[in-house]
């Protein structure tokens, strides 16, 4: 009987195998619900059963990596990791929300883009960028990239006052972003992350 080490219990292999298989089944019946696009599911690929080898920690934490903390960089602000979509690695989670730049710059950003696409009829996407500078004013980032895509091809810039419209009363409403997150009209784990 193959055995693997988990969580400081001995288990059988085959039982670690089959709550592989309830996982990748329950995965696999979430996206059901969603779409009928072909999908694959696979969990824990670094496993090599026909040798024994299962590819876990000891503890199941980052903290073996070390990457400890109360808050992991899977964190993102809207709750998902965007391949081939621009992203941050700065996670927001127990970041304070009065003067911690990296969650107030991705929650403004969320919000600035979530306006964008809502209040231009004719921009289907945006994707929102800023970037602080330590000692400049946290309202006026010297560094923003807005990119959006159009319906019919007109060209983005010609909404550019628009946009920078949005970004200003975004930038500006920074100071009373936390009493928002408070009361849940702003939410870290949605999207959209205002209103829900």
């Amino acid at each position: 009987m193959a055995c693997a080490f988990v969580d400081g219990f001995i288990a059988r292999l085959e039982d670690y195998q089959a709550a592989k298989l309830e996982a990748a089944e329950q995965a696999r019946s979430a996206a059901r619900q969603w779409s009928d696009a072909p999908l694959s599911v696979a969990v824990n690929t670094a496993d090599e059963p026909q040798s024994g080898s299962v590819y876990l920690t000891v503890t199941g934490t980052s903290a073996e990596a070390g990457d400890d903390g109360s808050a992991g960089r899977g964190n993102r602000v809207n709750g998902l990791i965007t391949p081939y979509r621009p992203m941050t690695m700065e996670s927001v989670a127990g970041k304070n929300p009065i003067t911690h730049v990296g969650k107030l710059y991705n929650v403004i950003a969320g919000l600035t883009a979530e306006r964008i696409v809502e209040e231009i009829a004719e921009i289907r996407s945006a994707r929102c960028c800023l970037v602080s500078r330590i000692g400049q004013p946290i309202k006026d980032p010297p560094f923003v990239d807005v990119s959006v895509c159009t319906e019919g091809g007109q060209a983005g810039s010609d909404f550019f006052p628009r946009i920078e419209e949005i970004l200003r009363e975004e930038l500006e409403g920074i100071g009373s972003l936390v009493d928002s997150l408070l009361s849940g009209e702003v939410a870290l784990d949605r999207w959209p992350l205002r209103g829900g």
